[in-house]
């Protein structure tokens, strides 16, 4: 059963229902997270009274009572939809053209499943150079970007900052169409939804952001140190990890509480939601499978702490401190594992018919995603490949802790180029779209990477 918490420090800030008719139905629609067929879903526009999103259907029962946590503090008076940002966001700019047909990433690693593939992404193979870099005042970028409909979103901060910041720029440009201050660091990435940037701080307060002006929709405040993962959005449900050992549900449309579940250890990795069911890896060793509506569904033991999970073909395939690679059944039955000197982890790459992840060691490894054969491994980084790869245009990429971004043949394992970065990459994924790579380091810079003339 779902376990809920509700103490004094908890405070939400909700929208009325009218005004979030009126920002839902004049905000622009940049797009959906769920998992279609190609893993991306239709933009629509969206009546929060009658419509359900069009990706994945699920039953999402309505809240009792008994079952939905009271926050103390009532909703102010005045809605946050037409609250200004505690900074002051810059104009929003129009879209360099071109920018809005590039691949879609409106979520940590593409989908809500977390292939980390795009079939249509377009990234360089030769040396590469900068063609443009952002600086922040924070002194590292240890979020994955994300990239919907022309704007590419990221947020900024790290242990040695006091603060944080979140970002909408220009992909072709590098220029900033508005940015936010908020009062802890932002490591995860985003998921943008029907015109919202869903994100969370290192201090416990989660928000929902007008993603065309970094305005606040709604925030919650959980009132303790906790860091939240990269959420998915699917339905009325924003999914969200934390490092409390807790996966929260939230109402995407008033923010408000519905459930939560303890997991006995840290959530470090974003979870996975298909079909109805949310997927989650804990610092207690166990694989989680939880309803929308918060119940218990299974557990799995990986046999050492759990750092990521991606689905793909109802096949989940999750990375552990066990040094294993695992997939498992949508049942909870594991298919087979693959065990390696050093342990996975990040979240796996997951194409049609193979998965990629890293380890501690330096090592990126291809393996077959039927019986977990290995492919290739790829040894040049000199220290640890411990944050996701990507999969686009037949090439892997991917950051390490010795501060370079890699290029790798996904047929072969050969190295297509390698770029050096000022610091570390020890978790931020990158994101490939318009034959450029686009990566935080925690050198406190974004670099959009393209092909040298």
């Amino acid at each position: 059963m779902p376990q809920f918490v509700d103490t004094p420090a908890m405070a939400r800030k909700r929208a009325s229902r009218r005004q979030f008719l009126a920002a839902a139905l004049g905000a622009s629609t940049i797009g959906l997270s769920g998992c279609g067929s190609d893993g991306d879903g239709t933009a629509t526009q969206v009546d929060p009274d009658t419509a359900t999103p069009t990706d994945t259907p699920v039953d999402t029962p309505t809240p009792t009572a008994e079952s939905t946590p009271t926050a103390t503090a009532e909703p102010t008076d005045t809605p946050t939809a037409t609250a200004e940002p505690t900074d002051t966001p810059t104009a929003t700019a129009t879209a360099t053209p071109g920018a809005s047909s590039f691949a879609s990433w409106p979520t940590f690693m593409r989908n809500d499943e977390h292939w980390g593939h795009h079939a249509d992404a377009r990234g360089p193979h030769g040396s590469v150079t900068v063609d443009w870099e952002v600086e922040f005042d924070q002194d590292a970028v240890r979020a994955t970007p994300v990239l919907v409909d022309g704007t590419l979103y990221v947020g900024a901060g790290g242990a040695g900052d006091d603060d944080g910041s979140f970002h909408a720029l220009d992909p072709v440009t590098g220029e900033t169409k508005w940015s936010k201050d908020t009062a802890a660091p932002v490591t995860s990435a985003a998921a943008i939804d029907r015109g919202f940037a869903y994100v969370g701080t290192t201090n416990g307060v989660f928000y929902a952001l007008n993603a065309d002006d970094g305005s606040v929709f709604w925030e919650w405040d959980l009132g303790s140190t906790e860091d939240f993962t990269a959420p998915v959005v699917a339905d009325r449900g924003v999914y969200v990890g934390s490092t409390s050992s807790r996966l929260y549900k939230f109402d995407a449309l008033d923010g408000g509480q519905e459930w939560n579940q303890n997991t006995y250890g840290a959530i470090t990795a974003p979870p996975v939601y298909v079909d109805g069911t949310v997927y989650a890896t804990s610092a207690d060793h166990d694989l989680y499978a939880v309803s929308a509506s918060g119940s218990l569904e299974w557990t799995k033991d990986l046999g050492g702490s759990a750092n990521g999970v991606s689905h793909r073909r109802r096949r989940l395939f999750a990375t552990s401190e066990n040094n294993t690679l695992t997939q498992i059944n949508v049942r909870g039955s594991t298919e087979w594992e693959t065990s390696r000197g050093e342990a996975f982890a990040a979240t796996p790459a997951v194409t049609e018919d193979g998965v990629f992840a890293g380890t501690r060691d330096g090592t990126l490894f291809a393996f077959e995603a039927s019986d977990g054969r290995e492919r290739w491994r790829f040894t040049d980084p000199s220290d640890g490949v411990t944050a996701p790869p990507v999969v686009a245009d037949g090439t892997v990429y991917v950051g390490s802790r010795d501060g370079s971004v890699y290029a790798v043949s996904a047929d072969s394992g050969d190295r297509e180029w390698s770029f050096a970065t000022g610091n570390n990459i020890g978790k931020a994924a990158p994101v490939v779209a318009g034959g450029r790579v686009y990566i935080g380091s925690q050198d406190g810079i974004l670099y959009a990477l393209s092909e040298s003339s």
